[in-house]
């Protein structure tokens, strides 16, 4: 049993090597010009361009007691992504998994539908708040103020070379 958990933990942990050599060639999003200051060195200019990296992995259990549980009992994509999002409203969409989101630059907030609860705003987030988005969740962002967002994203449970996002008719909020 304890073997198992290794070789689990160690193929999760191997997936951010994988993903490195998985670089989706799917469209990106519009990219972010970022200039650094006239004093800062090229070298520590920090890209804020788009990317996706994804890769299959099979069936896992993360169980970290006694709080943390995390599980796909099939094999499934782990998808890493830095969006970049233009100020406004985005289209209605869902995910297939869930998704942790890291905004790293620019001031966010989702608008989000469910049968039970109706329409609902999220709090605006920014730099440095990190949230949480369930898969096959409806929900648009809405980029607030004139800076583009900037969001890394990890996403979760995401079937094999299925699509990332999938467009939704918009519910009437």
């Amino acid at each position: 049993m304890r073997g198992m958990r290794f070789s689990t933990l160690a193929t999760i942990s191997g997936v951010g090597f994988a993903l490195l050599g998985c670089k989706d060639a799917a469209k990106a999003p519009t990219a972010v010009d970022r200039m650094a200051p006239p004093e800062t060195p090229r070298a520590a200019v920090v890209s804020l361009d788009p990317f996706t990296y994804r890769a299959a992995i099979d069936p896992y259990k993360i169980l970290q007691l006694p709080d943390f549980m995390m599980q796909s009992r099939r094999r499934s994509d782990i998808v890493m992504q830095r969006s970049v999002l233009t100020p406004g409203l985005g289209p209605w969409v869902t995910h297939p998994g869930p998704s942790f989101v890291y905004v790293i630059q620019g001031q966010i907030k989702l608008i989000e539908f469910s049968d039970k609860e109706g329409c609902t705003e999220t709090a605006v987030r920014g730099p440095g708040d990190i949230f949480f988005v369930e898969g096959d969740h409806i929900h648009r962002a809405f980029v607030v103020g004139s800076e583009s967002a900037v969001l890394q994203v990890t996403r979760f449970n995401i079937p094999v070379g299925g699509a990332l996002t999938i467009p939704v008719a918009d519910p009437g909020c």
